[in-house]
């Protein structure tokens, strides 16, 4: 047996269902490791692993989650409400970072070309992630080309998208051939936008239409590390591509 004492971490009864281990735990006088073996963790350090990524981020693995109640000496009936609530309050959660991340994206938010290539996902990625998707897929206007007339816009636009065809040869990096363009004119919601179609050649092809936004290309050993994320952001493009061709 370990030491009794089983005190919160930083971020571990922030959920219903780490508040209810603690307070089982406590009740019940078994410490970290004891309830590590409860959940039928042979391996110490992987079991006080899975405990503590239960703790603060209040998502039970299916393996945890069987063994649960009975380590807690509870009903399966009383545990099925506490990880209801907990899901209830992630959700919540997620909503409000949505809610806070689109309101951003609209304070920010300024009409732009997006460029439309062969690939979606790049590849290699470290090349998006070092260069960042934006600065390979993004053309920023001018502002005549935003104050202007639509006729004199879609001029401005056809000279810009010409250039851009020209100085990068039709070709993103990572991303291969250029297909098209998009003007995006309005902020949408929940990953869309919506804007008008270019051909390469800079001529109107089609109708307003719902335009995805580009995500974000990161480099590093866990998904939310972006350490390395434009780290070359301000390298000449052809310079990388001259690269990416070796």
């Amino acid at each position: 047996m370990g030491s009794p004492t089983f005190h919160p971490r930083f971020g571990e009864d922030r959920y219903p269902i780490g508040r209810f281990i603690l307070e089982r735990s406590r009740v019940l006088e078994i410490s970290r490791s004891d309830l590590a073996h409860r959940l039928g963790y042979r391996d110490i350090g992987r079991g006080h692993k899975a405990l503590s990524e239960v703790l603060v981020t209040g998502v039970v693995p299916r393996h945890a989650e069987k063994y649960l109640a009975a380590a807690l000496e509870v009903d399966d009936a009383l545990l099925e409400p506490v990880i209801g609530a907990t899901t209830r309050q992630k959700r919540d959660e997620a909503r409000k970072r949505r809610v806070e991340s689109e309101r951003a994206y609209l304070a920010a938010f300024r009409p732009h070309l997006q460029v439309q290539t062969e690939r979606a996902v790049p590849s290699p990625i470290f090349v998006a992630a070092l260069l960042t998707v934006a600065r390979l897929r993004i053309i920023r206007l001018p502002d005549d080309a935003l104050t202007a007339s639509d006729e004199a816009r879609d001029v401005i636009i056809k000279t810009i998208i010409i250039d851009h065809w020209r100085e990068n040869g039709g070709h993103v990096p990572a991303f291969g051939g250029i297909m098209g363009y998009v003007l995006v004119l309005v902020a949408g919601y929940d990953a869309f936008d919506f804007g008008l179609p270019f051909s390469v050649t800079g001529e109107r092809a089609g109708g307003m239409q719902k335009v995805e936004r580009l995500g974000q290309a990161t480099l590093g050993t866990r998904r939310v590390d972006t350490r390395l994320t434009g780290l070359l952001k301000h390298s000449p493009i052809k310079v990388i591509r001259a690269v990416e061709e070796r």
